[in-house]
């Protein structure tokens, strides 16, 4: 899997996602949502990098799905 720092950015960004909603569907403390979205993604690790790209993607699938 490719990791794309824009994309993870733009699910950061998404202010219809709150912290707690991160948290539930793919497993990060709502903790560590908050200071990524505060402090960027600096020091992020791997394996939450590849939860945030597998969000982006589901959200996509969804945004495809429904605007049709």
């Amino acid at each position: 899997m490719l990791i794309d720092t824009g994309k993870i950015k733009a699910v950061l960004d998404d202010t219809t996602l709150t912290d707690y909603q991160i948290e539930k569907e793919i497993g990060i403390s709502r903790v560590t949502v908050k200071r990524y979205r505060e402090k960027g993604m600096g020091g992020m690790k791997l394996d939450n990098a590849a939860k945030f790209m597998e969000l982006y993607k589901q959200r996509q699938e969804l945004y495809q799905r429904y605007s049709k």
